[in-house]
Formats: structure tokens, sequence, C-alpha cells
């Protein structure tokens, strides 16, 4: 199907203006032209033509608000207006929606830069958020702004094709065994099994050296992958250890290098920058250069431990540190679409007021979140990813889960989870073939 071409005529060229219609070519299939002389756009040979922020004869007319032409709004609520279900904001007097602007303002995260509240780890969570606040969170909002948009502009009700709607399972690796190969974390974590009354955990732990380890579960979850086609990142965390919430074994041991160079042969490889990396940048060059080491590879992708990132600087440390695509963008405490979208998208740095090569790649739900700040069982759970998935089907996509090898074990409170996470998986895929 041959692409159409929109040409857009506007009194600016700001860098948020161009930076959205470079992110709605790849939304919307259609690609735009941006003009600021009139002549060139009416000479312009292209399948159709809107002005933003002014009136034409004939021509679909967009509102502009000054978002766009570089203005910092104010911090306080802005008031959504659902237009025929549709939740929509920045509207002008008539109430009329820019459509454009409520796109910067998820794709940039706006909201999250400067001071405001964050949590106990210094993260910015979805219950501030401007989506759950308004409860959109859970909808591809970028998705159904940009459908709304070439409607008016067109006229036509463009059909939504999930063509390219895909499973991206994607895993978190703390730490790849409960007990063994730990050290003195190891000792340190049956001392505390016992004085918590968790007997059997630690004897496993002191003597259960033969016994399968509860958080091995690679075996599996590959045999999983293989049978349903899928490949699947893995991020791992390899810090010093030297902070509490960075659990994993320093130095790596030979068996968790062996283990890392496997599954780098057959799926893709990111570093899970540790909690401490975060205060810390000279640190993500070192955790970095240590997965590097092990797979022989060049890596370019990551994920935050703990989700744990604040805009700008995290995003700039990590690309400064070559890395080119990074996968935090979601919340700790909901499930849903932090930025509006289930696609990735470019970062756009707004200190500096431009678009980065930095490639954005949002995850829709985290089973931590599931399980211990929602407090579902395996159940509801699977129902809560299946209707996150479902409003992502028409648009199509990626769609994104974050679990952790850690969270299949009924000994640690995960009894049903793997069992669930078996059903789920199938039932994804064929929520797909049966859209097609």
């Amino acid at each position: 199907m041959r692409e159409s071409t929109v040409a857009l005529l506007s009194t600016h060229r700001h860098p948020r203006l161009r930076y959205v219609i470079r992110e709605l070519t790849g939304v919307t299939g259609h690609r735009f032209r941006l003009f600021t002389q009139e002549e060139q756009w009416r000479a312009a040979k292209v399948d159709y033509r809107c002005c933003y922020g002014l009136s034409r004869p004939a021509v679909p007319s967009l509102p502009a608000n000054d978002f766009l032409s570089g203005k910092l709004p104010k911090k306080e609520d802005l008031l959504v207006k659902v237009d025929d279900g549709l939740p929509v904001f920045f509207t002008d007097p008539s109430g009329i929606p820019d459509l454009l602007s409520c796109i910067f303002f998820a794709l940039s995260r706006y909201e999250e830069y400067g001071p405001g509240p964050r949590d106990g780890h210094g993260r910015f969570t979805a219950a501030d958020s401007h989506a759950q606040r308004w409860g959109y969170l859970p909808r591809p909002v970028v998705a159904e702004w940009a459908e709304r948009l070439i409607t008016v502009i067109t006229g036509k009700t463009s059909p939504q094709s999930p063509n390219d709607w895909s499973l991206q399972l994607t895993y978190d690796v703390d730490i790849p065994w409960a007990w063994q190969h730990r050290g003195w974390r190891g000792v340190a974590a049956g001392l505390r099994d016992l004085l918590t009354g968790h007997w059997q955990r630690a004897r496993n732990r002191f003597f259960g050296t033969n016994t399968h380890d509860p958080y091995w579960t690679f075996e599996q979850l590959e045999n999983l992958h293989r049978e349903h086609g899928l490949g699947v990142l893995y991020f791992w965390l390899l810090s010093e250890g030297k902070n509490r919430h960075d659990p994993n074994t320093f130095p790596i041991p030979a068996a968790q290098r062996d283990l890392i160079r496997q599954l780098s042969q057959r799926q893709v490889c990111g570093i899970h920058p540790s909690y401490e990396a975060s205060d810390r940048p000279p640190l993500l060059d070192q955790e970095r250069a240590r997965l590097e080491e092990i797979t022989g590879k060049t890596i370019t992708r990551s994920r935050q431990h703990f989700l744990r990132f604040r805009l700008p600087d995290t995003y700039r440390q990590l690309y400064h540190a070559g890395i080119q695509h990074d996968y935090s963008m979601g919340y700790a405490d909901a499930i849903g679409w932090r930025a509006g979208t289930n696609r990735p998208f470019y970062w756009y740095d707004l200190d500096r007021e431009g678009v980065t090569g930095f490639r954005v790649h949002p995850f829709g739900a985290m089973e931590v979140t599931l399980k211990q700040y929602l407090d579902l069982g395996p159940r509801e759970a699977k129902a809560e990813i299946l209707a996150l998935a479902a409003a992502t089907l028409p648009y199509g996509g990626p769609f994104t889960l974050l679990w952790h090898n850690s969270s299949f074990s009924a000994a640690y409170g995960w009894r049903g989870w793997w069992e669930m996470y078996q059903q789920l998986v199938a039932e994804l895929l064929d929520l797909r073939s049966s859209a097609t």
C-alpha cells in the first residue's frame, strides 16, 4: 500500500513540532512534510494538506497551542476533556484539542522534568502522573490521538491493522540463583530465613547444593521461547554488590559468566545498570564493560535496576556511555503506558530542545507491580495483562512485558505464576492470531 503524504502549513518550525510530525510518520504510516511558506505548501505534490494554527479555505485546520512553539506550561494539572470517548487536553476556546501538543506532552515526558514528588527510590510514580490521575494510563493514547488526527486531515476513518503487533518478552536478571554461588550474601540470606521462620528455605541454602535452585529458570524459559519461536531480551545486573539493593554476587561467578555467554549466543543481552550506578555514573561504564567482556559483544541496550531514572540526567548518561536503546519506560506502581505508547520512540531532550538518537522502548507491565503493588493473584494478573494487550492490538507495535527469572517459585511467594506465565504467552500470541 502506497504511503500517503501530508503537507502541514505552520507559522513556525520549532524543534518540538518537527519532532512530533517525525514520530507521527512511524505511528500513522502517513509521511508528514512541514512548510512555513504558503507558496511552497500549495505547490507541493502531496495527497493531503492541512494547517496548524492557521486557517485556509477548504483545508482542515488544526488548533495550535503555544506548547509546540517552545512555551513551558505551568505544572498544574491539565484539564482533560473526553471527546467522543477520547481523553484530550490543550483545547482551544471552542473545546477543540491540539492533538499534536497532546502527543508531544506524552512522548517528551514533560511532567517528569524539574522538581516534583518522587518516591523513596527517587522515582517519578504513576500515582503522580497525569495519565493515572485522569484514567488513561492503560490506553495507547498516542496512537489514538494520531488516528483522530488523520481522520480530521483526510476526512476518512483510518483502518487500523495489527500486522506489526508483536509480543516482546524481557527479563531482568538480578541474581540467577537463590542459594547457589551466592557467597557471603547467601549466608546472610540463610540467617535471615532462619530468623523469619523460613526453615525449608534456610535448609536449602545451607545444605541444598544438589537441589534444584528456584531462581534457576533459564532452561524452562528457553524451552518456552523455542516452543513459540520467540526472541527475548535479558538484562544483567553486574554491579560490585556494595549496595543492599544490588543483590548480585561479585566477583561474577564462573557459572554465571558461562550462563551469560550461552544465552547471548541466541538471545539479545543488555546491561541492567545497578541501583548505585544511578547516583554514580562512572559505575555504568564499568558494568557495561563487564558485560561486553563476558559476551564479546558491544552492549547498546539497558534497563535501569528498580526502574530508577531521572530525566534528563539518566538518559544523557546512558547515551554518553554508548547505550542506544533503553527499556525502563514504565512504572513500578502501576501497569500501563508511561509515555502514552507501546511503540519505541526517540527521546526528545527538553532542556536542550532537540531530538536525540536515543531510542526509548516502553513496557506495559511488570510482574512485581501486579503481585506486590496491586496485590493480584496469577489469574487476576493475567486478565489485566490481556486487557492491556487488547487495547494495543488495533494499533500494532510491540507489546513488551518485564519479568524476573526469580518470579516463579512457590517457596518465594510465586505459587501458580509459572503456570500462569505459560498460559499468558500462549494467549497473547493467540490474541494476535485471532485478529489477523
